[in-house]
């Protein structure tokens, strides 16, 4: 294993790319999904089956590349997952009906999620647990530009050209990834498990992360935050343009808004690392996380759902995001040094499937109004809540 070191700004510029990956596929395509439908003439359900289908996929394929990037090392899994994901956009941009873009949509998705993986994997690698939470908290700050950023291209892009220029840009992303990777990417992985990809070994090294009581609480916590995020970007451009009739340049601007929370969040987390508990910033920004997502519940019943009631209170809720999260992630990770991909590619699974199903609970609940998203987020609260107040102190190593 690699000693652990202290977190340098390349390394961490590096690393927020890789892990931007799949975050950009998801952020940058929200503007064009009402007017996919018109284009490809798909209803709505459908159109949003691309999201489902594309988080599906991201949280399946983890549970391969985190598993081997431990046998084979980080970089070459990484090369790979990114072939795929290339592959999968590529699909999307020459599509001419809605079940060739869920199909492209798919293998994206196949391939986007190798970025978080690794990049975790390489955090964990590379930093110890005060050094990984003040790594994960930059990440997460300069993450944070990638929710405001990227829905305000994809919307410049859909209004000046269409949904294809979007799928063109990720591309282009993708392979700007790829190359700076090549060239400043070192292999991280010293201890590489040459049975890391067997079946068998791959589910005893489950079972065992599943029976980590920490593992667990902070896994489940960042899993219902992720979904309460998922059923907030599926429910929220089709109630701000098809309802109240923004444009999707307008609507792209918006995401820029509940950054500034996630930001705020993320930057306390990165100064509080080393000093406050895990757990205590997890239960922090749980109880702000809970604050948000009730009052967004009382919008609908309140007949409040003018745009600045559905915005102003996820800025809250993503404040407990970017608080809890990368301290949370870091003691996840912590006591599995050997078998750091594998414990990201749980992690990530269970925050994806978690986020699919809140797209889907979303689409299917969808009224015309904001009930069927503030729910879902209400739900991925409490959750929230619940796993914060369950995480131990601090566990053995494994």
């Amino acid at each position: 294993m690699a000693e652990p070191t202290r977190a340098s700004g390349g390394t961490i510029a590096l690393l927020t790319a890789i892990s931007m990956l799949g975050q950009m596929s998801i952020a940058m395509y929200t503007p064009s999904l009402p007017s996919l439908a018109q284009a490809l003439g798909a209803p709505a359900a459908e159109v949003k089956l691309t999201m489902t289908v594309f988080l599906a996929a991201f949280a399946v394929a983890q549970l391969v590349w985190g598993p081997r990037s431990d046998r084979i090392g980080r970089r070459r899994a990484l090369f790979f997952g990114i072939a795929v994901f290339l592959t999968g956009t590529t699909i999307c941009l020459a599509a001419q009906s809605i079940g060739m873009l869920i199909f492209g949509r798919f293998v994206q998705g196949l391939g986007a999620c190798v970025g978080v993986t690794i990049a975790r994997a390489v955090v964990r690698d590379r930093f110890d647990r005060t050094e990984g939470s003040r790594a994960l908290a930059f990440i997460g700050m300069a993450m944070a530009a990638g929710p405001a950023l990227a829905p305000a291209i994809g919307g410049q892009l859909q209004t000046i050209f269409d949904w294809h220029a979007v799928f063109a840009a990720l591309a282009l992303f993708g392979t700007c990834v790829a190359i700076a990777s090549y060239l400043r990417l070192d292999e991280s992985n010293r201890n590489r498990d040459p049975h890391a990809t067997d079946p068998i070994r791959m589910l005893a090294n489950f079972a065992t992360l599943l029976r980590a009581r920490v593992y667990l609480a902070y896994t489940a916590l960042a899993a219902a935050f992720f979904s309460g995020l998922m059923a907030y970007a599926t429910g929220l451009p089709f109630l701000l343009i098809d309802v109240y009739g923004m444009s999707p340049a307008v609507y792209g601007l918006i995401p820029s808004a509940t950054v500034v929370g996630y930001f705020t969040g993320s930057v306390l987390a990165g100064k509080r690392a080393g000093i406050d508990p895990p757990r205590k910033l997890a239960r922090i920004g749980a109880i702000a996380a809970l604050a948000g997502a009730g009052v967004l519940a009382l919008a609908a019943p309140l007949g409040l759902e003018h745009p600045v009631a559905l915005v102003a209170p996820m800025i809250v809720f993503m404040f407990g995001f970017g608080l809890a999260l990368p301290s949370a992630l870091a003691a996840a990770m912590q006591p599995f040094p050997r078998m750091a991909g594998a414990a990201a590619a749980l992690q990530g699974f269970v925050q994806m499937a978690t986020g699919a199903a809140a797209t889907l609970g979303v689409a299917a609940f969808a009224d015309g109004t904001s009930r069927s998203m503030a729910v879902a987020i209400l739900l991925a609260g409490s959750v929230v809540a619940l796993a914060a107040w369950a995480a131990p102190a601090e566990e053995k190593r494994a």
